[in-house]
């Protein structure tokens, strides 16, 4: 435009026609612009997604048709906003295009992104003249959610043993007499006692007298999952990444406690404190999983908030599975939740290892390790003084061996009087 002003301004004040003529071009190339320039974006956009959830790693496919419902487009860039965890697999998240009145278009790619909840509420237009001399924005709706939930390690079954379970059937031996499969022992005959549990050897040893087999009630158990979000270590994203460690951990217990049929609930302890209360099946999988991959790091609070959640949440005499790196300050609170009478066990990812290996090798930093790792010991040994059950778990290793820990654990806890 500048140009266009200054040569013709030129060409009057000389009176030279041929100033005029090398103005021409400039004013032929503003007029198209003005001519072809968008007077409003009248798009329509619908969004779709192959999947409700993915897990984290998985490839989610997304669809965007968009129509154009008002007059033509000479210079069309869509772009699709990507979060900063989303990395594009295959096709395209943006492109330009020239879209004619009535004429439709899309947007395809594929992407995989880390644990979390997307949700997308619109798609960035940007309209000009072929020169892009004039320009108009806007967002077209184009609503969807997506949950990738954490991805849950591999694992064999937890044999749950613990001292009390709940008086409802289920897979737990629950060393009362019962409708169970496995043989606990004999009793003298009562009237009203089934005719097919009459045991007939012991009764030709004894004359005039008859005996009943009883066998061992099978129920469930109550196990409660806590998730330590609280930012302890603060060094180079060790608590990020001991964070994504212990949430794939809790994703794989809940589901193989509640494939077994017992009641899991989960507290997600941290600054947004979200509980889900004890529940059954699918269901309550799904739900632990959508808490699980909002799960993000929050500000060092004191653990004594545990005990003024309500007691539903957390049902008298049930296991509570904590899975945090241990707070300075958090022995106290391990050992009324004792008092109340859970059962507790700490999976504790190690730190101090987990953080010496992104230390320089200097004496310094090997004398702090050795301090902390003598710091830890000793925090840990309190903790088992108390009858808190201790998992020492190197993050590098198979969660399968924790495990197996964990069930020697609860089997053992399950033998031990009530």
């Amino acid at each position: 435009m500048l140009a266009i002003c200054g040569l013709v301004m030129a060409a009057l004040i000389v009176r030279r026609g041929e100033l005029l003529m090398l103005a021409m071009p400039f004013m032929i190339y503003l007029l198209v612009g003005i001519l072809q320039a968008p007077e409003e974006i009248t798009l329509l956009a619908s969004r779709t997604i192959d999947r409700f959830s993915v897990f984290a790693g998985e490839p989610a496919e997304v669809q965007i048709n968009i129509k154009n419902q008002g007059s033509g487009l000479a210079n069309l860039y869509l772009e699709d906003p990507l979060f900063p965890s989303m990395t594009v697999h295959s096709g395209q998240a943006g492109q330009r295009i020239s879209l004619p009145a009535g004429e439709m278009t899309g947007l395809n790619y594929t992407f995989k992104a880390a644990r979390g909840v997307y949700e997308w509420s619109t798609v960035h237009a940007n309209a000009s003249d072929p020169f892009g001399l004039f320009e108009l924005q806007c967002d077209i709706p184009a609503p969807a959610r997506l949950l990738v939930r954490p991805m849950p390690m591999k694992l064999r079954h937890i044999r749950l043993r613990p001292r009390f379970t709940l008086h409802t059937p289920g897979p737990i031996p629950a060393h009362l007499a019962g409708s169970g499969t496995d043989f606990l022992g004999v009793r003298e005959y009562r009237p009203g006692d089934p005719l097919h549990r009459l045991n007939w050897r012991l009764a030709a040893r004894h004359p005039r007298k008859l005996f009943t087999r009883e066998y061992e009630q099978e129920e469930i158990a109550d196990v409660g999952l806590i998730l330590d979000t609280r930012r302890l270590i603060n060094y180079e994203r060790v608590d990020d990444e001991l964070l994504e460690y212990s949430v794939s951990a809790a994703a794989s217990l809940s589901e193989i406690v509640l494939k077994e049929g017992n009641r899991v609930g989960l507290l997600v302890f941290g600054q947004s404190m979200a509980p889900i209360f004890p529940g059954y099946g699918k269901k309550q999988y799904n739900r632990i999983l959508y808490n699980l991959a909002q799960a993000a790091l929050s500000p060092n609070l004191p653990l004594v908030y545990l005990e003024y959640f309500p007691a539903r949440l957390f049902p008298s005499r049930s296991i509570i599975v904590m899975l945090s790196t241990l707070g300075p300050r958090d022995l106290g609170t391990y050992a009324r939740l004792r008092s109340f009478g859970y059962d507790v066990l700490l999976i504790n990812p190690d730190p101090v290892e987990y953080a010496a290996r992104k230390l320089p090798p200097t004496e310094l930093n090997s004398l702090a390790v050795r301090a902390a790792r003598v710091e830890r010991i000793i925090q840990l040994k309190q903790l088992m003084k108390l009858g808190v059950r201790v998992v020492d778990w190197q993050v590098d290793q198979p969660f399968g061996k924790v495990v197996r820990e964990i069930s020697g654990y609860l089997k053992l806890r399950g033998n031990s009087p009530g």
